[in-house]
């Protein structure tokens, strides 16, 4: 449901998600159903947050780590009456889906579903975002705001401009202010509706938002050979929850300090990178003439409006990590020097 946009377009729907309301479309991203009487302690079990005090209408992010402590999925997890609904990165619902499945032990009584196929995801940016959603309710001499999911994931069935979805608050590890799926059946509509009320961003104006606002995300920052605290994540972990896949490695990770790189924010230099895909450059430290630490790694560079100028985000060696330090960028025969900065680079309304 996404629109052809020009620049000018894409820089007046990028100002208004950062001072007034903005909309996109989320098709992407992976949309996964769990249903059984064991879904949550099964999702307990392979996951970094403790999930057991999940009720209806609440959310949490989690994170599924490999036997490693490596990071498989970022997710978000919302509890409804008799199942949970994990939303992914894009395109990794089918990879999931096979992944969870074979996770199953023999007396689990659990079904994992791709649900993605039923529905559609839209997403409202900014702080006017709520106050366009308020005016699309029909509420009866009922102040529509206090309809409105009030705490970070949270979430509720409601109807807007008539069209029943799911209404999700975003969280701390969401970039979007508001998140919604909707029954496929009546997404058009309802995309029409809030399209003709804002601008669109598309995937590449939302992709600065992202980086502007210092959320890593999959096949950029999050990989299979990062950790969550490496990758800043530690609202999506609980300490104290006890055993799941990847536990021990986090727990030693923590207790005996042995985080090695931090996720920072870059500020490059002038003409650096230009013409060049700087995701996956390496970033070292120089000490006394020798890289120091273990390398790190640029996963997004882009032009930030809001500063003016080329930034990046990077899991960076931790002797490096502060802001003021500065950083090597390697990628093949180019090599800069750029300033570790501290994150967000831009503060969104919700932060």
């Amino acid at each position: 449901m996404t629109e052809s946009t020009t620049t000018s377009q894409q820089l007046a729907a990028y100002t208004a998600a950062r001072q007034a309301a903005a909309l996109a479309d989320l098709g992407a991203y992976g949309w996964l159903r769990v249903a059984g009487p064991d879904r949550l302690d099964f999702v307990q079990r392979l996951s970094t947050n403790d999930l057991r005090p999940l009720v209806r209408g609440q959310g949490l992010p989690t994170v599924l780590t490999n036997p490693l402590g490596r990071i498989i999925a970022l997710l978000t997890v919302y509890a409804a009456v008799d199942v949970l609904y994990l939303r992914s990165a894009p395109g990794q619902a089918a990879a999931l889906k096979r992944y969870l499945a074979n996770m199953i032990f023999y007396n689990d009584h659990v079904q994992v579903e791709d649900a993605g196929p039923e529905v559609a995801q839209f997403a409202l940016f900014g702080p006017e975002s709520a106050d366009v959603l308020a005016g699309l309710f029909n509420l009866d001499e009922t102040e529509p705001a206090a309809w409105l999911p009030a705490a970070p994931y949270t979430w509720a069935q409601v109807q807007l401009a008539g069209v029943p979805l799911m209404l999700q608050r975003g969280g701390p590890l969401d970039l979007a202010d508001w998140l919604l799926v909707v029954p496929l059946a009546s997404a058009l509509t309802l995309w029409q509706t809030l399209a003709d009320r804002l601008p669109v961003l598309n995937a590449e104006t939302q992709e600065v938002l992202r980086v502007e606002t210092g959320l890593p995300a999959w096949d950029h920052e999050l990989s299979d050979q990062v950790t969550p605290l490496e990758a800043g994540l530690l609202s999506a972990i609980s300490y104290n929850k006890g055993c799941y896949t990847g536990q021990e490695i986090i727990a030693r990770q923590t207790n005996y300090d042995k985080v090695t790189r931090r996720l920072a924010g870059l500020l490059l230099p002038a003409g650096a990178g230009d013409g060049l895909d700087l995701r996956g450059a390496a970033v070292t430290v120089t000490a006394a003439g020798r890289p120091s630490g273990r390398a790190g790694f640029v996963g997004s560079a882009v032009h930030s409006p809001a500063l003016g100028q080329s930034i990046a985000l990077a899991v960076v060696p931790r002797d490096a990590s502060e802001p003021g330090s500065q950083v090597t960028v390697r990628q093949g025969e180019q090599e800069f020097v750029a300033t570790v900065t501290g994150l967000p680079f831009v503060r969104s309304a919700k932060q």
